[in-house]
């Protein structure tokens, strides 16, 4: 596994599970499709969204326990105080399924530096954002940050394209790994169909996804360390040619 790679799953951690619980409701997707247009209060929010402002609250509430909003308590001049909610996250959640493929991504792009390398054209936008945003505000900002935001847009989608078609690429090798592993026993055929898709893995976590004993694993490792299969570096599993 790459150090980029091992460092991207690191900041998705354990809260891939709690963020698509979140956003498995289309009402809390609503909610926090409108706080990313900036802060507001969930009586404003159930009025634009045409929700009941129970209903509203209870999924607030949700994602509030995700803790993915802050919650500034404001006083009103009209009636009690009310509660601010404005997004506290930066996330981009990735998955990808289909024959011999399954994976599953949370990114925190508010810390790029963790996993992102020097790029010229990305540090030639951000510069001449904060140019613009040290000038102050001003409408005369607007088409240059919008000509830079369609600028970014059209390389996401570009970025996206090229995605797709490595995905399928990559389909195409699993496949074919499938049928070269035909030979193979089923568990054999299990631990090597995780490793080739993790890159390397742990003889911890081959237990765990196939929930079996480790000292199981270590055995059918050994056999195919030594049928020159794999190769194993103290408790990590790699295939052999890319050690």
């Amino acid at each position: 596994m790459s150090e980029e790679k091992d460092k991207m799953r690191k900041v998705t951690g354990g809260d891939f599970e709690r963020v698509v619980g979140v956003i498995g409701n289309p009402v809390r997707r609503r909610l926090i499709q409108k706080l990313s247009e900036g802060p507001d209060y969930t009586l404003r929010l159930s009025n634009e969204l045409n929700i009941n402002q129970q209903l509203a609250s209870k999924h607030m509430k949700v994602i509030r326990n995700a803790q993915l909003v802050d919650v500034v308590r404001q006083k009103s001049a009209k009636g009690a105080d009310k509660n601010l909610f404005s997004l506290n996250k930066f996330y981009s959640l990735q998955i990808d399924f289909s024959p011999n493929l399954y994976n599953q991504r949370l990114i925190s792009f508010n810390n790029p530096q963790l996993w992102v390398t020097a790029d010229n054209y990305m540090d030639k936008l951000e510069d001449q954002i904060m140019e613009l945003d040290e000038e102050g505000c001003g409408v005369d900002k607007i088409n240059p940050l919008g000509s830079i935001v369609q600028t970014i847009d059209d390389e996401l989608e570009s970025l996206e394209k090229r995605r797709a078609r490595l995905l399928y690429i990559r389909n195409l090798a699993m496949n074919a790994s499938v049928k070269a592993l035909d030979e193979l026993d089923r568990k054999k055929r299990q631990i090597m169909h995780f490793i080739i898709n993790q890159g390397s893995a742990s003889i911890e976590s081959i237990s765990a996804h196939m929930q079996l004993r480790e000292q199981i694993i270590r055995d059918i490792v050994d056999d195919l360390e030594h049928e020159d299969i794999v190769k194993r570096i103290g408790n990590m599993v790699y295939l052999m040619d890319i050690v």
